[in-house]
């Protein structure tokens, strides 16, 4: 092989690598920020930002908020599900009405363009999108939220 198809390949190589969510979580769909594990009373903290119209979101709501609600229930993790057009936090049973700023500037700092659904684990791992969606696996989707958290948790 001369040296420019060589260098094709490893650009396509690295593309794919980027685009496809290969990482330093071993191959997770979530990406590593470098920023350390945000905590709150010791607890790592989970967010997915979301709306009630997105398809993609609906999609992994119920398992989302399943396994966020285990783990809290475990006392293992502080959780929020911000749905950010009716401006609430799908796992308690009130309605806030509105969305901490701090909450507002996390979901923009960790997406600008204003994609959803947004996966923020700790404030160190985040992905833009379901993992799995396109096979319709939400059991690889909640084997890999169970991973991730269990990450943050070390």
């Amino acid at each position: 092989m001369n040296k420019k198809v060589i260098l094709i390949f490893c650009v396509l190589a690295i593309s794919a690598i980027f685009l496809f969510g290969c990482t330093g979580l071993g191959g997770s769909t979530f990406k590593d920020n470098g920023k350390e594990i945000c905590r709150i009373e010791g607890k790592p903290v989970v967010r997915l930002y979301s709306t009630t119209w997105c398809p993609h979101c609906e999609w992994i709501r119920p398992t989302f908020d399943r396994v966020a609600k285990e783990y809290m229930d475990a006392n293992k993790i502080m959780a929020y599900h911000w749905q950010l057009d009716t401006k609430d936090d799908s796992l308690t049973p009130e309605v806030e009405g509105t969305i901490p700023e701090a909450e507002v500037a996390l979901f923009q700092q960790t997406n600008s363009e204003g994609s959803i659904p947004v996966f923020l684990i700790g404030c160190k791992y985040y992905r833009i999108g379901n993992g799995f969606e396109q096979k319709q696996d939400l059991n690889l989707e909640e084997t890999e939220l169970r991973r991730v958290f269990e990450e943050a948790l070390k």
